[in-house]
């Protein structure tokens, strides 16, 4: 699965539970680090396993049978059992989490909601702590079960504990950042506008400009273009639609535009790239 010259696995732990721990306890069957760069791709089905993707660092988009999640630093996705899954990364590390479990089922039925096959959470950093310890106790040369099913449930606990209990906000100027990416993820087949995504969450232009670019690192417009693009790359590689197809769903309304400002920042074509890098993925 992860595989190929743009991905390193940087750890990977596999465990087949038995007794007690197979019956009534969490547990993984795979364990992995990865860092992925730009332009890797992979597809495959969950199966007979639920999985977390945890991202340390970069973005990537995933797709769940036609529906497509954004990733970025510090947030999760969640994944049911029997779901095809299509991912694409740039510069991604991150972790991923194949798992089951006695109540697994339940805690999914509550998580995700229904008629989706996965639920992302944005700006989950407090849950990193258990991903680093079942890193740890994958290192012990006899593996401690007990422990390894009490991290994965505690992140299933933060994942229905933010669901249903989290309505404070700690940081609104983190909370305001994170309402203008969720904004620009609804909305970019559409034109975006500085003057719009500050409008969205009640900061001036300056105001909102500099908290952006302290927050995420660039500036608001060269992330809706970098958005943009990794969007395209996504559905390049991973569909078959047409060029124009995946220009308007990215807000280029010329195919002509969408042409120059790819080949400008990927010094190649729209075709080009997806000869290049295409998966066999149906649309």
């Amino acid at each position: 699965m992860w595989h190929g010259p743009q991905v390193d696995v940087l750890l990977h732990e596999s465990h087949s539970p038995a007794g007690f721990a197979k019956d009534s306890l969490f547990h993984y069957r795979n364990f992995y680090q990865l860092q992925c760069n730009d332009e890797y791709s992979t597809s495959f089905n969950t199966a007979e396993a639920y999985y977390l993707f945890y991202i340390n660092s970069g973005s990537l988009f995933v797709t769940l049978n036609n529906q497509i999640y954004s990733l970025t630093r510090n947030d999760l996705l969640v994944v049911k059992k029997k779901t095809q899954v299509t991912l694409s990364a740039s510069q991604s590390n991150l972790y991923v989490v194949e798992f089951d479990g006695k109540l697994a089922a339940d805690y999914m039925h509550e998580i995700i909601e229904p008629g989706k096959q996965g639920r992302s959470i944005v700006d989950f950093s407090n849950i990193v702590m258990f991903f680093v310890r079942l890193k740890e106790l994958s290192a012990y040369e006899i593996m401690n079960e007990a422990y390894v099913s009490l991290n994965l449930e505690a992140i299933l606990v933060e994942i229905y504990a933010r669901k249903y209990y989290d309505t404070d906000i700690e940081n609104p100027q983190n909370y305001a950042i994170i309402q203008a990416l969720f904004f620009i993820e609804q909305n970019i087949a559409k034109k975006i506008t500085l003057e719009g995504l500050a409008g969205f969450v009640g900061y001036s232009v300056y105001h909102f400009s500099r908290l952006f670019k302290k927050e995420v690192g660039i500036p608001p417009y060269e992330y809706v273009i970098k958005f943009r693009l990794d969007l395209a790359k996504h559905m390049l590689i991973t569909t078959k639609k047409p060029v124009k197809d995946i220009a308007k769903a990215c807000g280029y309304q010329s195919e002509i535009n969408f042409y120059n400002i790819f080949r400008k920042n990927m010094g190649t074509s729209p075709n080009q790239f997806r000869q290049k890098n295409h998966s066999e993925v149906k649309a």
